[in-house]
């Protein structure tokens, strides 16, 4: 049933753009939150890179499941449609999914509900993305409700699996089971009926307490952004973001700017090494006279931090590595920029010119020239070889000796 629902989902958009392409890529998508329910707002992130659109281009959500909001415009998509473009082929769009799609969150929460299936596309329906689903948090708040945790990490993207241990640049939420979670021998549950409760907030830093993002309670500005958010399906979750960017600043009294720290700094951000988070979960109560004070809370507790895996710099090669006039010569570039694109090379040999474009992903981009056939009667000691990206600008220039053919 579930492979039937599968190719119904996909088929469905194909009747859509009868007269527009149908690229044969999806782009890679993540969330901030983490993790989410559809009555939050949250951000989709869309890596478009081989995905085959021109860098940059105005481009839509079409969107069918459990709503289609654009309904009738699949060539001329509708302005809330629209994405964010952040540059290097990131795009974004914010939203309320119970607002977008116009139903209320049950419907995310079904478990016969297929998902965020969608597409990308132009505005005017020339080009459509593959297929994709983007992701939902369905399987992970139910295994955290089933684990009997009180506390959980969700650190990076839901399709490279989410990890405790949290990187400086990747999204980071952090589940409380309230019913679980204890501070002062009291679970949270049973703190929140007290006459005094405000709100639970976390107090942080990095390393140590390095970088801090402090609990000052009487600053409406740090409640809201290191409270907890009570979800509607009984979670507590301290939503992070970034932590490069939540540690890079802290809310100061109304009408005054936000204090920076150093995150704020980007060669002071470059240089910082991760290691840890050190954080206090504390119950922000009223006092006699009105005014929000600390509270019962669990006292210091500390996460340790991943390692970030940075993409590999560019690498070029020839094979083989002595060249003649009578091989083929293949020509790789690995781990290409985001936005280099497709890759055009130039051979210079002697009097001849060869050019041609190589083609692969970001990862891999590789060709191959019959040497034999394109040098024939042609004297050259040399070949002069230039890679440009799509965007015109020179990635590889080098010189490959020619040796004299056995």
């Amino acid at each position: 049933m579930k492979k039937v629902l599968f190719a119904l989902m996909c088929l469905f958009p194909l009747a859509l753009f009868a007269d527009g392409v149908e690229l044969p890529n999806a782009p890679k998508c993540w969330t901030v939150p983490a993790v989410f329910t559809a009555d939050e707002e949250v951000t989709f992130y869309y890596d478009m890179t081989d995905v085959g659109f021109q860098e940059g281009v105005d481009l839509y959500l079409w969107a069918w499941q459990p709503t289609e909001p654009d309904a009738g415009h699949g060539g001329n998509s509708s302005d809330f449609a629209k994405l964010e473009y952040l540059g290097n082929n990131i795009y974004k769009k914010t939203m309320v999914p119970t607002e977008y799609f116009h139903c209320d969150v049950a419907k995310f929460e079904d478990a016969n509900w297929p998902g965020f299936w969608q597409r990308l596309k132009t505005k005017d329906g020339s080009m459509w993305s593959g297929v994709f689903a983007a992701p939902d948090s369905r399987s992970e708040f139910e295994a955290f409700k089933k684990s009997g945790a009180g506390i959980q990490f969700f650190s990076g993207k839901k399709s490279t699996g989410f990890t405790e241990k949290f990187a400086l640049d990747d999204p980071l939420t952090v589940l409380f089971n309230p019913d679980v979670y204890k501070l002062g021998g009291k679970t949270m549950t049973e703190l929140a009926k007290d006459a005094d409760f405000v709100t639970f907030g976390v107090h942080s830093g990095l390393n140590d307490w390095t970088v801090l993002q402090t609990l000052d309670v009487w600053r409406p500005a740090v409640l809201a952004k290191a409270g907890l958010k009570k979800l509607s399906n009984g979670l507590y979750a301290w939503n992070i973001g970034i932590p490069s960017e939540y540690y890079a600043s802290n809310p100061q009294d109304p009408g005054q700017p936000d204090k920076p720290t150093i995150l704020a700094d980007p060669d002071k951000k470059a240089a910082f090494v991760l290691e840890n988070m050190t954080y206090n979960v504390i119950k922000v109560i009223k006092d006699a006279a009105g005014a929000n004070q600390w509270g019962v809370n669990t006292g210091d507790q500390t996460q340790k931090a991943g390692q970030a895996v940075p993409y590999p710099d560019p690498m070029f090669s020839v094979f083989p590595t002595r060249v003649s006039t009578k091989d083929i010569l293949t020509l790789t570039r690995q781990y290409n920029g985001r936005t280099d694109g497709d890759l055009t090379y130039t051979i210079v040999a002697g009097s001849k010119t060869i050019t041609g474009t190589m083609p692969g992903v970001r990862d891999k981009r590789e060709t191959t020239i019959d040497l034999n056939k394109e040098l024939q009667g042609v004297e050259a000691s040399e070949l002069k070889v230039t890679i440009t990206n799509a965007r015109g600008i020179k990635v590889v220039e080098s010189t490959v000796p020619l040796v004299i053919p056995d």
